[in-house]
């Protein structure tokens, strides 16, 4: 595909403000190559556009991959969740990742163990914990399927969990967004870098089907 004719594919971008940042220089491109002389100003706008054009497609393969990894241990945090279900758990899972390796598991135990902390966040920091053997998880990732509530988004703020990625949100009682946004206050002295939405529709299922069942 020539220089001229070459357009962004809107399938692969899945950042709204990356979208509108390449679509603007893409059209801005072409408004230049369609002349049939250019300035010598209008060279070097033109070489810059497409210089920075080259950088917005990194950044938009390296999301796509990230988003593809997401995609791949959101599933295993689901697996998590279904083995809460077989408990009569409410299906909640999660997993935790360093350097592309899943380092612990938890899912929800709250009823089996009678305890208020067995929330598959707590199960899943404490067992990092062990693996690493230090209390900060700092360049660590944390999946799980529903929005963390205050004792588990508090204990994701102070175990340093660089990233937390959220299935289905809760709007009764989530605390990364819908009741209150504790992974990024910024009167802590860590903020959470957060991604929402991944696979919300299997995991919202995973719940609904739960709670049809007890009906």
């Amino acid at each position: 595909m020539s220089e001229k004719n070459k357009i962004f594919p809107k399938s692969m971008i899945l950042n709204n403000d990356l979208l509108s940042e390449m679509e603007t220089i893409s059209k801005q491109i072409l408004e230049l190559q369609e002349k049939s002389e250019l300035t010598k100003s209008e060279r070097r706008r033109l070489s810059r556009l497409q210089k920075k054009a080259e950088l917005l497609e990194v950044q938009q393969e390296e999301e796509k991959a990230q988003y593809n990894r997401d995609i791949y241990y959101m599933k295993e945090a689901i697996r998590q969740a279904k083995k809460a279900a077989v408990l009569n758990e409410v299906p909640i899972g999660c997993v935790i990742v360093k350097d592309d390796v899943i380092i612990s598991r938890g899912y929800n135990r709250r009823n089996t163990d009678h305890s208020t902390l067995s929330h598959a966040e707590i199960s899943a920091i404490r067992k990092a914990s062990r693996k690493l053997n230090d209390w900060r998880l700092e360049d660590c990732t944390l999946y799980v399927t529903l929005e963390p509530c205050q004792m588990c988004a508090g204990a994701i703020v102070q175990a340093r969990i660089k990233r937390v990625v959220v299935g289905s949100m809760n709007p009764k009682a989530g605390c990364a967004g819908s009741v209150l946004n504790i992974l990024q206050m910024k009167e802590f002295n860590h903020q959470v870098e957060l991604s929402t939405g991944i696979m919300r529709e299997e995991c919202s299922e995973l719940l609904k089907a739960f709670f049809r069942k007890l009906r």
